[in-house]
């Protein structure tokens, strides 16, 4: 009967919370992640644990699905059904909650992809750093250039609508979104990418109701749909709240209308808005209460943490435990739960989901293969005189060192923002020995080293592996090589392939000649 009576309180919450703000429907929320312990379970209307614990993390249930994480020493994301079922295996790294019929997810070593409820891949994003979910038919996207990352937009259809230029990007609400351009300005575009609020923002939010927070010079306000403030920028923050707003003033917060006139003083340390409710929680002291809408306080401080009523029940955090409270501050569910799921916290104060974005985690391999040249490296010839080799990259004679046979011709060359390459010409003899004894020195070889960052961390293996494939008449020596060394031969020249951690050495040389370097990089 407890059990029942908990799961029934949790169920009207999040059902109340669907109810008010227009959102969602009854099916989307009839199970619950609670958490007891270290896992998360989901319970239903009778009190019964529909879906046994066993996700480390799990969301609400959003068209028909529910992202969780699994368990395990590699744990990964899928989605289930209400049921407990997994519909879309947990086989990703990441991904999102659905939005729009569309997730977005992430396999290892892969671009982030759309999927549908069957899991089935709509849009592929190959070359995109990360993209949110949809919102009003477009998901805004970033890629990276030599400046930075730029972000555009994409439909459900996989085209690029709005090409990436921008440094920042608000959602989609009613065709208008906040963008953010190269000179650190907001503004607001349409769904065509044309410019309908100027840019003139330090900060701007997404348009509810008609109107948008915005700040200039360090300052918040509200606008109109045309950009004319309602509110001129005047409060440390806003959020909206309805018809009025929830502002910060001096370090407190308080309302006031969308004239900006002060309808409750500033005087908390921290507040939720009311989201429709006659209720909203306050921070006062070092406790949270709840006020009315005249800012008394209708339920006195003692909850370590509190959250927006939702219909008649709010969550509550107090003794490190989370219950529920009805609209007079009485325990309708004494607090008993570990934790609560952190897409339930940005469901009942923001409407939004813990999980709206993902990385890829793509790393071109192929940028880095197709630059290395084992052939003529660099387009420059096995015994070739070396400082003409120098010459080609304007190298002055006195940055020498003058007691190495390896020189550096070029350091650190970026290939993407997570490789970059430095190339060595091996000289068949130092500056100073030619110095001794004259003559002209030769390139006896070449090296290459990668160095991986970012996302080629843990995928230094496959580099190297692909990087091989390249050594076509070459034969592998197996008694040489070994897991992180492997040392080809053509009869003519001799390639040592090496990885050093997140580092990778190829070296090309004259066969006959010693694999140890003398160089910077020699001697690893």
């Amino acid at each position: 009967m407890k059990n029942a009576l908990i799961s029934y309180a949790l169920i009207v919450a999040v059902l109340a919370l669907a109810s008010c703000n227009g959102e969602g429907t009854s099916s989307d929320f009839k199970l619950i992640p609670v958490k007891v312990g270290k896992d998360f379970q989901y319970i239903d209307q009778d009190g019964k644990i529909v879906i046994n614990p066993q996700f480390s993390e799990a969301s609400l249930f959003r068209e028909g699905l529910a992202l969780v994480k699994s368990n395990g020493d590699k744990p990964l994301w899928g989605f289930i059904s209400e049921d407990g079922k997994f519909v879309i295996p947990a086989n990703y790294k990441s991904a999102t909650v659905f939005s729009e019929g569309l997730a977005w997810v992430v396999s290892e070593n892969s671009a982030p992809t759309a999927i549908n409820e069957k899991g089935e891949i709509k849009i592929t994003l190959q070359d995109c750093d990360s993209v949110k979910i949809f919102k009003g038919g477009m998901a805004s996207f970033s890629v990276s250039d030599s400046i930075g990352a730029k972000w555009g937009f994409v439909d459900k259809e996989g085209k690029v609508k709005i090409n990436p230029q921008f440094s920042e990007t608000g959602a989609y609400s009613n065709g208008k979104c906040a963008v953010k351009n190269s000179e650190g300005k907001w503004g607001y575009i349409d769904v065509d990418g044309k410019i309908i609020v100027s840019y003139q923002f330090d900060k701007a939010k997404d348009f509810v109701e008609g109107h948008a927070v915005v700040s200039a010079s360090s300052k918040y306000g509200v606008i109109d749909e045309t950009g004319k403030y309602l509110i001129n920028p005047q409060y440390g923050d806003i959020k909206a709240d309805g018809t009025i707003f929830l502002f910060k003033q001096d370090g407190k917060w308080g309302w006031c209308d969308n004239t900006g006139k002060i309808v409750i003083n500033p005087q908390f340390t921290d507040a939720y808005p009311f989201l429709g409710s006659d209720l909203a929680a306050v921070e006062s002291g070092d406790k949270y209460a709840y006020i009315d809408k005249d800012g008394k306080i209708v339920i006195t401080p003692q909850f370590d943490e509190a959250f927006p009523f939702n219909g008649k029940l709010a969550m509550v955090k107090a003794t490190q435990k989370i219950g529920f409270i009805d609209n007079q501050g009485k325990y309708v569910v004494n607090p008993q739960f570990d934790n609560y799921s952190e897409d339930v916290k940005s469901y009942m104060s923001s409407k939004n989901a813990k999980n709206e974005s993902v990385e890829s985690d793509f790393f071109n391999i192929d940028v880095i293969v197709n630059r290395i040249n084992v052939v003529t490296p660099e387009g420059l010839a096995f015994g070739g005189n070396a400082y003409d080799a120098f010459a080609k990259y304007k190298k002055a004679i006195d940055s020498y060192s003058n007691y190495e046979k390896e020189q550096t011709a070029i350091i650190d060359e970026k290939l993407s923002k997570d490789a970059t390459l430095s190339f060595n010409v091996i000289m068949s003899s130092s500056p100073y020995d030619l110095e001794q004894i004259g003559g002209v020195a030769t390139c006896d070889g070449f090296e290459y080293i990668i160095q991986i960052s970012g996302k080629g961390k843990g995928k230094e293996k496959n580099i190297k592996d692909a990087i091989e494939k390249k050594f076509t008449g070459f034969k592998k020596d197996d008694n040489q090589s070994s897991d992180s060394k492997s040392i080809y031969d053509n009869g003519k020249q001799t390639i040592s392939c090496e990885l050093y951690g997140s580092r990778l050495s190829v070296k090309i040389t004259i066969a006959g000649l010693s694999q140890g370097g003398g160089g910077m990089w020699g001697g690893d």
